[in-house]
């Protein structure tokens, strides 16, 4: 019986809230709306088509730009329209910005034959270093030279790596870079 009068006095409580809230938003929206009678009206609205593009001021320093002319950070100056969304297409290549293929051909070509002849002079070092008919002092310069070789030829793969991460990076056909060098694993 306790239980049903606790039942009885929630949903009487429950009922009477609503149109106390109810009522206090009706307030608030006739406020806002006298508030709103009060405010000052615009005297005029303006758009796009009421204003004239020859009142356009430049920033200081500027150069006057034509109407039609659109500043494309890429070239450094103004562009017409076309030719801005000709730059900007996403992912195209152009005769501007695309990939050469005779220099990366050329690059490649000349890259690897420096490897192949600083591998073929390590190799040769190698011998006279492994040679027990040479001289100690031949056998010490000869060590000496073939440290600072094995030394450039680890910076020429580098340079490789950093064509072919160029190459992948601008989507070039691997074919252009081929035949591709062998690396020989650096014993010290």
């Amino acid at each position: 019986m306790f239980g049903l009068r606790i039942v009885n006095v929630a949903i009487a409580v429950s009922l009477t809230a609503a149109p106390a809230a109810a009522q206090s938003l009706g307030d608030l929206a006739r406020q806002q709306e006298a508030r709103n009678a009060d405010a000052k009206k615009a005297v005029k609205m303006l758009s796009n088509a009421d204003l004239d593009p020859s009142a356009i001021v430049a920033p200081a320093g500027a150069s006057p730009a034509e109407s039609s002319c659109y500043m494309s950070k890429s070239k450094g100056r103004c562009v017409s329209a076309e030719e801005m969304v000709s730059n900007s297409v996403a992912g195209s290549l152009t005769r501007e910005t695309g990939p050469y293929e005779q220099t990366y051909r050329r690059e490649a070509a000349s890259l690897r034959t420096q490897i192949e002849k600083t591998q073929a002079l390590i190799a040769t070092l190698e011998t006279v270093v492994a040679d027990a008919g040479r001289s100690a002092s031949d056998k010490k310069a000869a060590d000496k030279t073939l440290f600072g070789t094995q030394q450039a030829l680890a910076g020429l793969e580098r340079q490789w790596e950093k064509l072919e991460r160029a190459a992948a990076n601008q989507q070039v056909p691997r074919r252009w870079l081929e035949p591709i060098p062998t690396f020989t694993p650096n014993p010290r």
